[in-house]
């Protein structure tokens, strides 16, 4: 396996993955920053480069030296952390995007192929023994380890509900910076007052889960679409009204009166939020969303959260299955441990460590190998994000992670072309034809782009009338706000001072953030057009040919040669001048942007195990929670990443304010609790499945005998009915648990008896534990 430079991986990752998808991903779900901090990591990490491990004898030492980012953690001894949205903004200059992007990324440790894909791959080792090293220790009720959008909701929310909180966030608060921009949620007052649309949760559940094929967690998506809106308001409650007034922006809630759902048959609907420098007195355009997450913190102290910046988290305080704690080491080295009754981990995705993405995303290891790449080479599978330190964290502690295929976003995905201002037009190829059907290639849906050999010519073009055929659009993840006044008359500005001719002309690309244009190309004939963009021979007359075969079926409405959706048949291309945008496939499999997998949880995020069993103590979200997404980064509206990721925070601060009042689980642990008999006395409870239906067995236990047990089952009530259920229950506690002893003699119920017995030997067990 090849040996590779921090510098460069960093360089290479970060090119594959905007080359092709973050072109257009980036305006829904990612990602600010300022050129100085893009140098000053990339510098330090430059200078922190080590050796990497030797492939035979990869230990701890090696995981750690290597694996554990240290970008905007002391890398920048000059950083001054800004105290206003003015310095911010200053501070962000251009609103260049790469340095957030390289805020995570770590180096490979040249793990063989053999140890790869194995149940303890090298990348996660043996879990450290670290408790010798603790210098110093903390004590609070709740523990969250990261302060990006899920931790920060976490902290501020526990912190509001009087909990003794505090927040390890590894970067430090002179060098913070986030992962983040677009925030979408849905039906909140912020969006109603404005006269946005009001939805039904449930449609909005329904079409996630289509969008998902069924493979997210039903709870976790569903309180995502039904209480949204909730966490936002709460959110900009916490905040000043007129930074909320200046910078949040409630986007397309009006201007795009002709969209209707659905489009392509596919649902999308209005909620992001994007906090942008826009229609201010300096319009910088730069994402003000990292800002934010500062004032929310500082909201977070000010209720009483204590922050500890620049800490590392190493492993997870737990014995006997419990959690209760974690060791970090802080910016001057030195180990310490913050000992917690409940710990949040929103640590953020494992996308910036190359060793856990090859061996974890077989969507982007076999991507690669579907353009003939080795896919065991860590230069092939790039992506973006963080360093994935606490996912492992969790693995130590017995977590495990989601099925695949495992979702990444955008993670290979060669976006279509598109104008600055957003939306979807009709595209021609090499030969000048259409090639596909442009409104089922949205961001999570475009994967048929990275089918195509490199070099594939994707020409998208319109006629004077854009402006008009904007209000058609459905809400895409490269739309632009026509919500937003400036925006629209700046780029209606642009458009007017269009100039014809191969040198093209720049417009504001308010797809995107900061205020880099975007070259279009303008001619007064399509014939003209057709040259700028290089078409000649049978390709330009092919073009011109399908320019006119499209108007054709735009005044028939109905796309009879790849079925777009009726709302893009109003898109004629008749009325000079012409317009073009341009680009063309890049022949590499796209890494996407970060990494969706992660540990599994029960819907409230608590941490479970293999067996399906919370672990006391543990929770997950954001990027730490898993079976958000299904087999993609799919989703009814664009900034669904960082919207999901900070509603998780908001409700797992709830969820552990809950267990904490009513027990967390675990306190009854064999080193707590004492026994003269043959059980630990308590009620206990174990859910097994059966081939119709979940059967759930309660039992209490004195500590020498069986003293009560129930029995309910989901589904098939025919067939399990309360007599025989209780008649079971009752043959448990007669028999004192002797599973061999069949109480149902029926044959039809051996599927629930098998459960049942099951269920009653795991309860048990917990009881003798």
């Amino acid at each position: 396996m090849n040996k590779i430079s921090r510098r460069n991986f960093i360089r290479a990752s970060a090119l594959s993955a905007l080359g092709a998808a973050a072109a257009g991903a980036l305006s829904g779900c990612s990602i600010s920053a300022s050129s100085a901090v893009a140098s000053s990591a990339a510098g330090s990490a430059a200078a922190s480069e080590a050796p990497a491990a030797a492939a035979s004898t990869i230990t701890w030492d090696d995981i750690f030296a290597t694996s554990y980012c240290q970008s905007n953690r002391g890398s920048n001894p000059d950083a001054k952390a800004p105290e206003t949205p003015e310095e911010y903004i200053e501070q962000k200059g251009n609103g260049d995007i790469m340095g957030s992007m390289m805020v995570g990324m770590v180096d490979p440790l040249n793990i063989p192929e053999e140890q790869f894909m194995n149940n303890k791959p090298a990348w996660l080792g043996d879990e450290p023994q670290l408790a010798d090293k603790v210098e110093y220790t903390k004590d609070c009720e709740v523990l969250v380890i990261g302060a990006g959008q899920a931790g920060t909701a976490a902290a501020l929310r526990c912190a509001e509900e009087g909990l003794d909180t505090i927040c390890c966030e590894v970067q430090t608060w002179e060098e913070y910076d986030n992962y983040a921009c677009d925030l979408t949620t849905y039906n909140s007052k912020f969006f109603l007052d404005k006269g946005a649309e009001k939805y039904d949760p449930m449609d909005i559940f329904t079409e996630y889960m289509v969008k998902a094929l069924g493979h997210a967690n039903q709870k976790i998506v569903k309180d995502y679409a039904t209480r949204s809106g909730e966490a936002l308001d709460w959110m900009l409650a916490e905040l000043d009204p007129d930074y909320v007034a200046k910078y949040a922006h409630a986007v397309n809630y009006k201007g795009n009166k002709h969209f209707q759902n659905p489009c392509s048959h596919s649902y999308y609907y209005v909620g992001m939020t994007q906090w942008r420098d826009t229609g201010t007195e300096t319009n910088t355009n730069n994402n003000m969303w990292p800002y934010t997450v500062r004032l929310l913190q500082q909201k977070a102290v000010e209720k009483g959260c204590e922050y500890i910046y620049g800490a590392q988290g190493l492993t997870l305080v737990h014995e006997n299955g419990k959690v209760t704690g974690a060791i970090f080491t802080d910016i001057d080295g030195k180990y310490f441990q913050v000992n917690a009754d409940a710990v949040i981990v929103a640590a953020g995705d494992f996308g910036g460590n190359p060793d856990m993405r090859l061996d974890l995303c077989d969507t982007l290891r076999n991507l690669a190998w579907s353009y003939g790449k080795d896919r065991t080479d860590v230069n092939n599978i790039s992506s973006m994000g963080r360093d994935g330190s606490g996912i492992r964290m969790m693995l130590w502690a017995g977590a495990t992670m989601e099925a695949g295929p495992r979702a990444g976003q955008a993670a290979g995905i060669n976006s279509r072309p598109s104008f600055p201002f957003g939306g979807i037009w009709p595209i021609f190829g090499n030969d000048g034809k259409r090639f596909f059907n442009e409104t089922i290639t949205r961001h999570g849906s475009v994967g048929y782009l990275d089918m195509m050999p490199e070099g594939q010519k994707m020409v998208c073009v319109t006629d004077s009338n854009w402006d008009a055929y904007c209000e058609y659009q459905a809400y895409d993840h490269q739309a632009m706000d026509r919500s937003n006044e400036y925006m629209l008359e700046k780029v209606r500005k642009d458009m007017a001072n269009y100039k014809t001719g191969p040198d093209g002309f720049s417009v504001q690309a308010f797809a995107r953030y900061g205020n880099d244009p975007t070259t279009l190309y303008a001619a007064d004939t399509l014939e003209e057009l057709a040259d700028i963009m290089g078409y000649e021979g049978d390709a330009k007359q092919g073009f011109l040919d399908e320019v006119k075969h499209w108007n054709e079926m735009c005044d028939a409405g109905y796309d009879s040669d790849w079925g777009a959706d009726a709302s893009m048949m109003h898109f004629k291309i008749q009325d000079p001048p012409f317009f073009a945008a341009s680009a063309v496939t890049g022949g590499n499999p796209s890494g996407g942007l970060c990494q969706h997998a992660a540990v599994c949880t029960d819907g409230e995020y608590r941490v479970l195990t293999g067996a399906k069993a919370p672990i006391p103590g543990l929770y997950a979200v954001g990027n730490c929670c898993g079976q958000r997404y299904g087999v993609q980064y799919h989703t009814p509206t664009a900034g669904n990443s960082c919207g999901s990721a900070f509603v998780t925070g908001y409700l797992a601060a709830e969820y552990v304010k809950n267990d904490l009042d009513n027990g967390i689980g675990g306190e009854n642990s064999a080193e707590e609790r004492t026994t003269n008999g043959k059980y630990y006395a308590g009620t206990y409870t174990s859910s097994k499945n059966s081939s119709y239906s979940t059967v759930t067995v309660t039992m209490t236990f004195s500590e020498d005998a069986i003293t009560d047990c129930k029995i309910t089952s989901s589904g098939n009530e025919d067939l399990m009915k309360d007599d025989l259920r209780s008649s079971m229950a009752a043959a448990v506690v007669e028999s004192q648990g002797d599973t061999s002893v069949d109480a149902i003699t029926s044959s039809t119920l051996s599927f629930s008896v098998k459960a049942v017995q099951e269920a009653v030997a795991d309860c048990i067990a917990q009881a003798k534990a």
